[in-house]
């Protein structure tokens, strides 16, 4: 049965729904979305052919349900409706989520060897370029001649008037349509009239900033449906809503605009891989700092050659000579310049030119000119390799503005419909989590619209891969530059926001009471909504060896996080993965990202960039519900690159309808648990309370406390730059003293000793004696120690075998681990 998808509470509380694209249902209200996929699957047993008589009713076998794996691409999220307890209800907002870096940028990671596929083993459209976009024309992988343009959208108007209709729909809600064409973009417009568009999976919303503020207020599209030219973007709001935005409309300070997001599937060209054959850079501490051992040049081109003629290249003169005359020639012939062997991979000038002139002189001293053949054709260079591919999900989004003075479009405001703007009403609530002893959080109320609240994520974390194992989306590559002085270090990486999810549940029921009653709103019912507003990323960073807090270039998408690059010095390597292996929080590319809403001080979300705390999937799961009591069997597998360690597991079970706190049996937490990647835990997850709803179980967890244990050589496995050996050779001298050869202190009986045989793993080894009492040599050494322990050079392995005069040999010594620069050897 193949592992699954671990469904987790804070991505249930925020409304998280990996869906691929299907056919779209009807809701109430007329709101359309995307089919969901349940959270997880049911597998039943393949039905029997029927029986000709009816047997006995047996109780049916429990069901295997597996969560579906994550489908990336175009991900429409469904907005849920979570009822904690029956008085407080808390509808959350839906949203688009993007593909993970790895996904969008694949050629960033070091890809294995053999990795990607051919081009005619592609199935989707072939993308010039690693960084595919609109501008960009994509080809057919099998037939080059067919292309494919990507979609811009514009509204569509009609003799001035844009197809926009705002009207009275069904359930007190106000219907919201914008009619959109297609366009390519102008780059490509003459080869776009013979290529035929791409297909996209649509998602849209409509965002404006709140009057006074720097709040962002983003609503979400229920329906987007394909049309003969584009296609038509259709909302459901209240009035409320339908107010604010009609307000946006009017004014251009509002910065109102329909964002479409474009998802589509693409395959772009990996990156050339590195022959087998070329030697990888290595990293060295020397002098204790860390160097780049360059890639050394071919041998070839390192090694003088003897010149070597071949048989076929001899000269052959242009006359016949007398024997004669030809030995007397034969000692006044000038020697002959033969060019030497090119290196291997250095390819000469092509010429067909004599490579010399052989000249001779008759007994009269006139010349003889005698040319040789020339010289073969080169031999052809091999074929280029073929460009290999990797599949790339992208979701990009196309922005379309939507201002319209109310005297030219007057056809957009129905009667009655507020015509100016609206004073700006807020109030902040801040509430600590834990109660009482946590940090503070800051939840944001709209008092014009007062069952609407927002809220700001706990943080920001490094985040995790889309793909088993879910090793760090973070990456190194090393620019060697011109000298030593000048290599860099270029560190990007994916960072996601963080929402506790038992945070949201606790600020519901506090914030009820924040929620006035009405007849419309009796229960005291609201939203809790994710607050989007102006940004700015802090961050500590290595500036000219210093740390120091800057602003860094991001663009923060409140939904899905922001991607940190950054450069720094080589010497700095050491620090900087020190600092992300570090199980405690350290200064350095720690920071906030500083939210500016207008309504109050500015509030800071903390950044943290650590192995040991990151955002992402963890496990996978197979999960079998018991039809009958509604407990759920759960197998998890650590599916990321590094121990996981586990020291509480809150979890809850759900049929559909609302949560019940499950409680586990089977697996002990008094002590926290560790596990290998690659192992599993099993245990039943039982219900405390009676489970309402007829779906099957499902088990909920947060995984809020599981902390990675890093891995450092794991992790650098898949994130440094594949051009660098994950190995490193550092200098050692062994040395012995005579006392030890003449081996009188030891009283062993073997007597003088001669020689010790030193040898270390990586097939080196050294031999001591009388004559050789000490050596220097180069010993491998893993480049983790390098890089973990500052006051280190790496530690090597080693053992001894003492040879006696006496023709007697000691057995060769268990493997011994040291990291002295010098190591001195005795006979024991």
């Amino acid at each position: 049965m193949p592992l699954g998808r671990l469904l987790n509470i804070n991505q249930v509380l925020a409304g998280i729904r990996p869906a691929p694209a299907a056919q779209p249902i009807k809701l109430p209200g007329g709101i359309v979305v995307p089919a969901p996929v349940a959270p997880a699957v049911v597998v039943a047993p393949p039905a029997a052919p029927p029986p000709a008589a009816a047997p006995p009713v047996a109780a049916p076998a429990p069901a295997v349900r597996v969560a579906p794996p994550f489908i990336p691409g175009a991900v429409r999220v469904n907005p849920a409706i979570l009822r904690a307890q029956p008085a407080i209800v808390a509808q959350l907002e839906g949203r688009t989520l993007r593909p993970r870096l790895n996904d969008l940028r694949p050629d960033l990671f070091p890809i294995k060897s053999g990795g990607g596929f051919g081009r005619g083993e592609s199935q989707h459209p072939i993308s010039p370029t690693q960084t595919p976009d609109d501008r960009c024309l994509y080809e057919s992988p099998n037939n080059p001649q067919q292309r494919y343009w990507l979609p811009r959208y514009r509204l569509r108007n009609a003799n001035g008037r844009y197809e926009v209709t705002v009207a009275e729909g069904q359930n007190g809600l106000w219907a919201v349509s914008l009619g959109l064409e297609t366009y390519p973009a102008p780059e490509i417009a003459d080869a776009a009239r013979t290529a035929q568009m791409l297909e996209v999976t649509r998602g849209a919303s409509v965002t404006y900033r709140v009057p006074g503020t720097a709040i962002e207020q983003r609503l979400p599209a229920g329906e987007v449906q394909k049309d003969a030219t584009g296609c038509v973007v259709m909302l459901q709001l209240s009035l409320a809503d339908r107010d604010g935005l009609l307000r946006a409309f009017m004014s251009n300070d509002a910065q109102c605009k329909l964002v479409l997001s474009r998802g589509f599937t693409v395959a772009v060209p990996l990156p050339a891989g590195t022959a087998p054959d070329v030697p990888k850079r290595q990293l060295m501490m020397v002098k204790g700092q860390m160097q780049l051992a360059r890639a050394p040049l071919e041998s070839a081109q390192l090694m003088s050659r003897a010149a070597v003629v071949d048989a076929s290249m001899v000269a052959k003169p242009a006359v016949t000579l007398d024997p004669g005359i030809t030995a007397k020639m034969s000692a006044s012939l000038e020697p002959m310049r033969i060019a030497p062997m090119r290196a291997v991979g250095v390819k000469p000038p092509v010429s067909r030119i004599p490579i010399s002139t052989i000249k001779a002189r008759r007994f009269d001293g006139t010349p003889i000119i005698v040319q040789p053949e020339p010289m073969p054709d080169d031999v052809p260079p091999p074929p280029a390799p073929e460009t290999r591919y990797e599949i790339s999900n992208q979701v990009q989004d196309w922005a379309v503005a939507l201002f319209f003075e109310p005297q030219l479009h007057p056809y957009l405001y129905p009667a009655g419909s507020a015509n100016g703007p609206q004073a700006s009403r807020w109030v902040v609530h801040a509430l600590r989590y834990p109660a009482g002893s946590g940090r503070s959080h800051a939840y944001f109320q709209d008092l014009n619209d007062p069952a609407r609240i927002f809220y700001l994520p706990d943080a920001f974390k490094l985040a995790r891969r889309s793909e088993a194992p879910h090793a760090p989306s973070l990456v190194f590559q090393v620019d060697q530059g011109d000298n030593a002085e000048q290599v860099m270090v270029d560190l990007t990486c994916e960072v996601r926001p963080v929402t506790d999810g038992e945070r949201l549940l606790a600020a519901r029921r506090d914030l009820a009471d924040k929620v006035p009653a009405s007849a419309a709103n009796p229960n005291r019912e609201f939203e809790l909504r994710l607050l989007r507003a102006k940004s700015s990323l802090q961050m500590a960073v290595l500036r000219n060896g210093a740390v120091r807090s800057e602003t860094v270039a991001a663009t923060i998408d409140w939904d899905n996080g922001f991607t940190v690059n950054e450069r720094f010095e080589f010497k700095d390597f050491q620090d900087v993965f020190g600092v992300l292996m570090a199980a405690s929080n350290s200064n350095l590319l720690q920071g906030s990202v500083v939210v500016t809403t207008g309504i109050n001080e500015n509030v800071m979300v903390p950044v943290k960039l650590n192995f040991a705390d990151m955002e992402g999937e963890l496990f996978q799961s197979i999960e079998t519900p018991d039809p009958q009591t509604g407990a759920v069997a759960v197998k998890l597998l650590n599916a990321t690159e590094s121990k996981l360690r586990i020291t509480q597991l809150p979890t809850w079970i759900t049929r559909g309808e609302g949560l019940v706190v499950g409680r586990i049996e089977g697996l002990d937490l008094s002590q926290p648990v560790e596990v290998e990647p690659e192992q599993s835990l099993q245990f039943t997850v039982q219900p405390t309370d009676i489970l309402s709803g007829s779906a099957p179980a499902d088990a909920i967890f947060n995984t809020a406390s599981v902390r990675s244990v890093p891995d450092g050589e794991a992790i650098l496995k898949y994130t440094l730059d594949d051009t660098i050996d994950q190995e490193t050779f550092r200098a050692v001298t062994v040395m012995t003293a005579p006392e030890v050869l003449e081996n009188i202190a030891t009283g062993s009986s073997g007597g003088p000793i001669l020689n010790i045989i030193v040898e270390f793993r990586g097939n080196r080894r050294v031999v001591l004696g009388e004559n050789n009492q000490s050596v220097d040599i180069e010993v491998p050494v893993p480049l983790m120690d390098i890089l973990l322990r500052k006051d280190s050079e790496g530690f090597y392995e080693y053992r001894q075998t003492v040879v006696y005069k006496s023709g007697q040999k000691a057995p060769t010594t268990p493997w011994r681990r040291d990291d002295a620069g010098v190591l001195f050897v005795t006979a024991v």
